[in-house]
C-alpha cells in the first residue's frame, strides 16, 4: 500500500479508513474527528453524514481502533450522546474542547463545546483525566481567522493540547481532512498516519505538511 504523501516519519493515504486501517501497524493513539452522522453537507469532501448510516460507520470504526492503538480519542456531536453507550467501550469518558464557533459565525464571542470521547490506555502522566476539558482561549476572526479550505476544520490549539496531553510516540487520524492532527504531530515531533477519502483534503494537507511548523494558530 503506497502512501499519497510521506515524509519524516508522517503518512497520508488516500482512501477509505475501513479498509486502509487494517492494514497498518499498531501505534499508540487514534485521535479523529470524524463525520457526526448529523446530516453535514460536506460538500465535495467524499463523506456521506447520512444519519440513517452512521451507527455502521462509528460501530466499524470503534471495532478497528481498539485493534490499532491502546488509547483513542474521537470527536463527537452532543446530538447522538443518547446512543453513545451503544457505539463505544464501557468506561468510556467525556472530555469537554471547548471553542470558538469561528467557522460558521465571524465575531470572537460564540463559543461551544464539543465532546471528545476518551478510552483505553494513555502514555501521560498526570492521567488525561485529571482535567476533563480544555478551553481554546483565542477565538480568531475576521483577517485572522485561519484560512483552510474545509468546511468544518477542527481548531489547530485543541487538536494539539489533546495530543499532548494523551503522550505516546506514534498517532493515526482515520479522518485526516485537511490535516490538522498530523501539522499537531509534526510539531510534537510525533510519528503520525493520516487517513482521507477525499483526494482534495489530501492535497491540502500535503500542502500544509511541506511548510515550515512556526505559528501556532495555523
Amino acid at each position: 500500500m503506497k502512501p499519497y504523501y510521506e515524509h519524516n516519519g508522517i503518512q497520508i493515504f488516500h482512501g477509505d479508513c475501513r479498509e486502509v486501517l487494517p492494514e497498518l501497524e499498531p501505534v499508540d493513539l487514534v485521535l479523529t474527528d470524524p463525520p457526526y452522522g448529523i446530516g453535514f453537507d460536506y460538500g465535495d469532501g467524499g463523506h456521506d453524514d447520512d444519519p440513517e448510516c452512521y451507527e455502521k460507520l462509528i460501530t466499524t470504526l470503534v471495532a478497528l481502533t481498539e485493534k490499532k492503538a491502546s488509547g483513542c480519542m474521537i470527536w463527537q456531536s452532543m446530538k447522538t450522546c443518547y446512543l453513545w453507550h451503544r457505539w463505544f467501550p464501557d468506561g468510556y469518558r467525556i472530555l469537554a474542547a471547548c471553542k470558538g464557533m469561528v467557522q460558521f459565525r465571524p465575531t470572537p464571542i460564540q463559543y461551544s463545546f464539543d465532546p471528545v470521547i476518551a478510552w483505553g490506555e494513555f502514555h501521560s502522566e498526570p492521567s488525561v483525566y485529571n482535567k476533563d476539558y480544555h478551553v481554546q482561549n483565542k477565538a480568531p476572526f475576521g483577517a485572522n481567522r485561519p484560512k483552510i479550505n474545509h468546511p468544518c476544520p477542527r481548531p489547530f490549539e485543541q487538536v494539539r493540547y489533546f495530543m499532548n496531553i494523551a503522550g505516546g510516540e506514534s498517532v493515526i487520524d482515520p479522518f485526516m481532512g485537511s490535516g490538522t492532527t498530523l501539522v499537531a504531530a509534526k510539531q510534537l515531533h510525533r510519528k503520525a498516519i493520516g487517513i482521507e477519502i477525499s483526494e482534495k483534503y489530501c492535497e491540502i494537507a500535503a500542502k500544509r505538511l511541506g511548510q515550515e511548523v512556526l505559528n501556532l494558530e495555523i
